[in-house]
């Protein structure tokens, strides 16, 4: 049994944790090389999945049958809304994952999903029409390790080039951050019953669009920093505990394939 999947959108995300796992090796992922070895104890595999909700969601079904991990932490980088007080290099936690371009655009706005006036299937439950959850106590439990803040985060496959355009969705969903990948991950881990949480550190203001004001690579490694120090705590924390002995107990017979 995989303890833990870490995924990301790039190698570049990713690399930081996947260079402090001891005993790695390679092994299959869905579009390349994963690394799988041990962190602060746990068995890890550390998977990159590629940007945008389309390739997440095709990765994570298929690292999820793989490895059959007991949880999931998504672990990168995002842009910080005008409105939510968080600078460059800050580090946040997501209480949920909103998917905000789905539905209907025209020229005189932006409608969601009901929008459409089409049956969805799987038929999704009323929040899940905007918005899916993180697993309430891996979270928790991890905010309490870290001190990282918890909030609200925003996923599109396009990503806001506009203060004012970023202004308004902060305004009107109440997010923090901005992602291409959070709502597919939550939503894959969710349907398929996996404990599922996501950090990010800020490497820009939404709508910034002048790179030399980013910080990808600095934002990349606080998020791997403050991730090896919660996967640290996790260890021994009750939660952890917890979710290994109900996995185990739903699956008693299974093994990890690699």
């Amino acid at each position: 049994m995989t303890d833990l999947l870490l995924i990301g959108a790039t190698e570049r995300e990713l690399a930081p944790l996947a260079d402090a796992l001891a005993d790695a090796r390679d092994v299959a992922g869905a579009w390349g090389p994963a690394r799988r070895g041990r962190l602060a104890g746990l068995d890890v595999v550390v998977a990159p999945l590629g940007v945008g909700k389309a390739r997440t969601a095709a990765g994570l079904a298929w690292a999820l049958a793989r490895a059959r991990p007991v949880a999931v932490l998504q672990v990168g980088v995002g842009g910080a809304y005008v409105g939510s007080f968080l600078s460059v290099g800050l580090a946040m936690l997501a209480d949920v994952e909103l998917e905000l371009d789905l539905g209907v655009a025209t020229g005189d706005g932006w409608a969601d999903v009901d929008a459409l006036r089409v049956p969805l299937w799987p038929t999704p439950t009323p929040i899940e029409r905007r918005e899916t959850g993180t697993h309430a106590g891996l979270t928790a439990a991890l905010s309490e390790i870290t001190s990282v803040p918890r909030g609200r985060f925003a996923t599109l496959d396009a990503v806001t080039a506009d203060f004012e355009v970023g202004a308004a969705l902060q305004r009107r969903f109440d997010v923090s951050i901005e992602s291409m990948e959070g709502a597919a991950a939550a939503l894959v881990a969710a349907r398929m019953g996996v404990p599922f949480a996501e950090l990010r550190a800020v490497s820009n203001v939404v709508g910034e669009r002048d790179r030399r004001r980013w910080d990808l690579s600095g934002a990349a490694r606080g998020a791997s920093s403050v991730a090896a120090a919660a996967i640290a705590g996790l260890v021994d924390h009750p939660t952890w505990t917890a979710l290994r002995r109900d996995t185990a107990e739903k699956r008693p017979d299974e093994r990890v394939v690699d």
